[in-house]
């Protein structure tokens, strides 16, 4: 056996000191620095992982284990651990595609639809490939407002145009998405942002062609522009924006006239009516180019365009409020900069650079932020450039898309689930305290494996609560502490065997373990790389990161304290 001065001789080897002195250091580099603190732990425990694979000393490894569990610790407490909507509470909406499609195109449909997300400022919304025909689009701990932005976002097709003078000047065919930046403000030239792209020899052509000559005309951007269809609108609502406070005034008919300025296209046109003059003479029934309507909801005329054949759209109040921009000082650039309804997000104006005819392919949206203080105008700025740049991006799905039923979770609910989660991790734990305590009857042989059981919780824990713990993952995470304790038995069994010397025992013990570790790992590969099932990515990321935690930090830590246990 190892004596206790020897014990205290190795706690103090220069490789133990540095080992601790690392994990103390990126503890302290994490509490200075918390936006790395993700980041700063993975990459630590990383070269924990190869500090003790170089060194192989029994100290290193022991150590090794104890500053992994330290890093996990304080990640979980500084971090903490994101759960998913199974345990937090939230909704999980299905889209269904039309038809089954291959793994491109759905590769191309989950980015699509996670740009469109991340556009709208919705980052905590998931978007996971369900097999070939389905896509769970889930939301943690959502609100109402939240799920009504995602599913109206989802139902764009994300088809863009850019109209100018009621011609098409450019769409999202011709433009290329991965030239799409915003442009740093020092090469934005009195603009308060900017956002640039490159865009295709006849796009090019096409644009040069259509604003020549249109200098300081509004360049009005689409995203899923209606066709087909009518907008009956109240005067009370088009000109609403025009009437809060610092705005300029704008007068019905001018409204009116900028509304339909706006929803010119050739071939095209969305006629725009008031509702109380359309009221006093019905007239309208559905035309060969007029088939839709679209009214703000609890509109009078619905029911009534219903019944001439139209297909009737219902917005809301503030979706069908246009936003003006009126210049006393410049009455010809007065224009519609947003109106939700029809899919109007942006309209900039024309420099006089890019109307001389001469084909470009390169291009720079930029304009003025609104706010009375720095900050604010920063902030707007901000909100402008994602905004346009969402637009640019974002991109027809290529292939159709309906909504599912929505599946919610109650966060108490989901508070129920995580506390039964625990609860059997619990029995789990006791379980296998009184399994290896029947089966050695030796507490110094217990102890350690029960300690090496909760230090790969502990370990799993930090690392998947940092990205997101399911029902599935926690399922991974039971299934990982079995393995684990079935390989503390197998180094305990073999040790205790003494026909052959302790290092020949330890290498037939690791061999085992080893060849358990990779047929674990390459079973749940596939799971995890080829189903596209979400039910079960989860738990095969818990099963093969427990696997490999195991064989190259809990294991050999395991076998060090065995080796002094039987030495």
């Amino acid at each position: 056996m190892i004596s206790s001065e020897e014990i205290v001789r190795e706690a103090k080897s220069k490789e133990v000191v540095l080992t601790f002195a690392f994990a103390l250091a990126v503890c302290l580099f994490i509490f200075i620095f918390p936006k790395f603190g993700v980041p700063a732990y993975f990459l630590s425990v990383l070269a924990i992982v190869i500090v003790i694979s170089i060194w192989k000393k029994n100290s290193v490894r022991i150590a090794g284990l104890l500053a992994v569990i330290l890093l996990s610790l304080f990640s979980i407490a500084f971090n903490g651990v994101k759960f998913g909507i199974d345990f937090s509470g939230g909704v999980r909406i299905p889209v269904l595609l039309e038809k089954p499609v291959d793994s491109l195109t759905m590769d191309e449909m989950v980015a699509t639809i996670k740009t469109r997300a991340a556009a709208f400022g919705l980052a905590e919304v998931k978007v996971r490939p369900i097999g070939d025909s389905e896509i769970y689009v889930e939301l943690p701990q959502s609100s109402p407002e939240l799920v009504k932005d995602v599913e109206t976002v989802l139902l764009q097709q994300g088809v863009y145009s850019g109209i100018v003078d009621g011609k098409l000047a450019i769409s999202g065919s011709d433009i290329y998405t991965g030239s799409i930046t915003r442009v740093p403000s020092q090469y934005l030239h009195g603009a308060d942002w900017g956002v640039s792209f490159s865009v295709t020899q006849a796009g090019a052509t096409k644009f040069a062609n259509v604003v020549k000559g249109k200098a300081n005309y509004p360049l009005y951007m689409f995203l899923d522009r209606p066709s087909d269809a009518i907008v009956v609108i109240s005067e009370k609502t088009l000109t609403a924006s025009a009437k809060k406070a610092g705005a300029v005034p704008i007068s019905k008919a001018k409204a009116h006239d900028l509304a339909r300025s706006a929803l010119r296209l050739e071939g095209d046109d969305i006629e725009v009516y008031i509702e109380e003059e359309l009221a006093k003479n019905f007239t309208l029934s559905p035309k060969t180019n007029r088939t839709r309507a679209i009214v703000q909801a609890g509109s009078p005329l619905a029911a009534k365009l219903r019944e001439a054949g139209f297909v009737v759209a219902e917005k809301s109040e503030e979706d069908m409020t246009p936003s003006f921009s009126i210049s006393a000082a410049m009455p010809a650039s007065d224009a519609i900069n947003e109106w939700k309804a029809v899919g109007l997000l942006s309209a900039p104006r024309l420099v006089p650079s890019v109307t001389e005819g001469v084909p470009n392919f390169a291009y720079t949206i930029n304009g003025p932020a609104s706010g009375s203080t720095p900050a604010e105008r920063a902030k707007d700025a901000l909100r402008k450039e994602k905004e346009v740049e969402s637009i640019l991006k974002g991109g027809a799905l290529p292939v159709q898309i309906s909504i599912g039923s929505k599946t919610v979770v109650p966060a108490p609910l989901g508070a129920e689930f995580l506390r039964l989660s625990l609860i059997g991790i619990l029995f789990s734990l006791v379980a296998i305290s009184l399994m290896v305590s029947l089966r050695y009857r030796n507490l110094k042989i217990v102890l350690p494996m029960i300690f090496i059981s909760l230090a790969e919780l502990t370990i799993l824990m930090a690392i998947i609560g940092a990205f997101t713990i399911d029902l599935a993952a926690m399922a991974g995470i039971l299934a990982a502490i079995g393995v684990g304790i079935d390989a503390q038995i197998v180094v305990t069994d073999e040790l205790l065997k003494k026909e052959e010397e302790t290092r020949k025992r330890m290498e037939k013990a690791f061999g085992i373990i080893t060849t358990s570790v990779t047929v674990a790992v390459v079973a749940m590969l596939p799971l995890l790389l080829f189903s596209g099932l979400v039910e079960v990515i989860g738990f095969a990321t818990a099963t093969i990161l427990g696997a490999l935690l195991g064989l190259f930090i809990s294991r050999p830590a395991y076998g060090a304290i065995a080796e002094r246990l039987f030495g």
